[in-house]
């Protein structure tokens, strides 16, 4: 039976569930805190529209009776001042009948503000209290009522001169005034309870908003939270993965491979990364052992789809290099297969190193020659010629230790590596380099007369006995850091055109005085020698000899002055010596 895999559940749509899922939720405390607020909101309008106003308005009921009875007294008073003023109890009268009409007038008011906010409040026993506050405000109408006509009464008698009944008469006009402020009070403290009752209640309402808000807030940040969690872990700890494995392959480890722990596009991730560093691996690999064959940046430019692999090459110009260590060969020949093989292996890794050191690349080994040259892309165009002669140097260097490699494997005597002499020829110039060759087998490498030269002057070296040999324009593109001397103006075999052959004598600091001294002599030597003046050059020429510095190129001119001093040359002869081995 087959398994069902697990739906693939997009990252999107888990983003847009948790967006959703925390926007209900905040329906919901929107929902909550609106309805609560709108009973605040209520209440608080019952107290500005109603209850603030009806105490407003029974306050100056307050007021205004007492205004009344204050007139009435004053105009009892009137009554007893002899004689009495008539005209001042009329207009006491009259204010006092203005009182009484505005009491009745706010007595109206708040009764129908109490009628009016009995219907607009919801609460059921806020509702009965306005109601009850009503009918107490009308039994205060009425005895107000009562007030006001006994008083009316009292100043009848007064005026006409029944002071016995109208004495009688205040005496019940007093407990009527008093019952009427017990009542007036009675509705401003019912009143006043109902004002805070209805402010503790907005203010419950508010903290009860409050509450639900922060325990709903505290839900959805709880709940939210925790889907956020685990949807942001389950992006994250991928991304992450992914990122630490990316930089890890920067670092060239090609064994990072990641298990896809989710079903949705950074899984999909996850499995175009893991193909890209198998692929990635697996051109490394190839890379790796073509890269002992051919020069790694040239199996990059292989592998490169963009470059042309075609056989079409481009013409510029490049510096040449051929070494070789004279006597290796000789001294290998004693060796058994295996050992052959091994040292032969050690030494071309020896000889070949440096140039990979200084960036160039190693065109071929012929038998115990190798071959490399400089130039763009992989060396500056200013800088090759530089390139070629440190490396040169640095094969100088390694003399020993292949001497060393010689004698630990030699089956003769320990001193039978001891011979063992570098020779090394540089020439720059125009050549074609491109990836040459048959439909079936390609080669990177360089063509033209400046590889033949190069190799020329690996004999011409050994022929003047010296380690490093240059031609003119490698010579000319040397910075300052090397020490150079000019050794002839030579034709080599294979060429009509003579070649400017310049000996490279190592880095200008580290040049001693012996060596300066020769440098110096030797070229003034070579100066009279193609002026043929003999005896001068002659005398040069040996000054570069010491006992224990021989210098076999100034060797070499001795000889030749002896055979020009008994055999004249030409008298055209422009100082070019024709070599005759290669």
């Amino acid at each position: 039976m087959a398994v069902l895999q697990k739906r693939q559940v997009p990252i999107g749509i888990k983003i847009f569930g948790i967006a959703t899922s925390m926007l209900g939720l905040l329906l919901i405390v929107v929902y909550v805190s609106s309805n609560r607020l709108r009973r605040v909101s209520e209440e608080i309008e019952s107290l500005v529209d109603y209850t603030i106003p009806i105490t407003n308005a029974v306050a100056k009921v307050d007021i205004h009776a007492l205004e009344q009875e204050v007139l009435f007294e004053r105009i009892l008073k009137h009554y007893e001042i002899e004689p009495v003023d008539r005209d001042r109890i009329v207009a006491e009268i009259t204010e006092l009948e203005q009182r009484n009409r505005e009491v009745q007038a706010e007595l109206l008011a708040a009764e129908g503000m109490l009628d009016e906010a009995s219907t607009f409040i919801a609460d059921n026993t806020q509702r009965q209290d306005l109601v009850h506050l009503v009918d107490q405000l009308k039994a205060v109408e009425d005895a107000h009522r009562n007030f006001h006509d006994h008083a009316m009464d009292v100043l009848a008698f007064l005026e006409a001169g029944q002071f016995a009944e109208a004495h009688q008469l205040e005496d019940d006009l007093a407990v009527e005034e008093e019952a009427f402020n017990r009542s007036i009070e009675d509705i401003l403290l019912k009143l006043e309870a109902f004002t805070v009752a209805a402010a503790q209640s907005a203010q419950q309402h508010q903290q009860v908003v409050q509450q639900l808000s922060m325990a709903i807030a505290l839900i959805a940040t709880v709940l939210g939270g925790a889907c956020a969690w685990v949807v942001t872990f389950g992006l994250v700890r991928p991304v992450q993965q992914l990122s630490q494995s990316m930089q890890a392959v920067q670092q060239g480890n090609f064994n990072t491979l990641i298990t896809p722990s989710s079903r949705d596009e950074v899984a999909t991730l996850t499995t175009a990364f893991n193909h890209m560093v198998k692929e990635l691996k697996s051109k490394a690999t190839l890379e790796e052992t073509f890269g002992k064959y051919v020069d790694p940046r040239v199996v990059k430019q292989l592998l490169t789809p963009a470059e042309d692999t075609t056989t079409t090459g481009d013409r510029q110009v490049m510096t040449v290099f051929f070494a070789d260590v004279e006597g290796f060969s000789e001294h290998s020949r004693t060796l058994s297969p295996d050992d052959l093989v091994t040292v032969t292996n050690d030494y071309l890794t020896l000889m070949s190193r440096p140039i990979s050191n200084q960036f160039g690349v190693i065109d071929k080994f012929i038998d115990t020659v190798v071959m490399g040259f400089w130039g763009p892309p992989f060396a500056d165009a200013d800088d090759h010629a530089n390139l070629a002669c440190e490396t040169a140097l640095e094969q100088q260097a390694k003399l020993s230790k292949i001497q060393q490699l010689l004698h630990s494997q030699a089956s003769s005597s320990s001193n039978s590596a001891s011979t063992l002499s570098l020779r090394v020829g540089i020439a720059t110039g125009s050549l074609v380099v491109g990836n040459m060759g048959s439909a079936a087998a390609k080669s990177y490498t360089v063509m033209g007369d400046t590889v033949n030269i190069a190799s020329r002057l690996k004999g011409v070296a050994k022929q003047y006995g010296v380690a490093i040999a240059l031609t003119e324009d490698t010579q000319a593109m040397l910075s300052d850091r090397y020490a150079t001397r000019e050794l002839d103006w030579v034709k080599v075999i294979g060429k009509e055109e003579p070649v400017r052959v310049y000996e490279l004598l190592g880095h200008e600091l580290t040049l001693d005085g012996i060596a300066r001294y020769q440098q110096s002599e030797f070229t003034k030597g070579l100066a009279a020698y193609r002026n043929q003046q003999w005896d001068e050059a002659h005398t040069y020429f040996s000054a570069c000899i010491t006992s224990d510095r021989p210098d076999p190129p100034a060797q070499l001119y001795l000889q030749r002055i002896e055979t020009f001093r008994n055999h004249p040359p030409p008298s055209n002869w422009d100082g070019v010596w024709q070599m005759t081995q290669k």
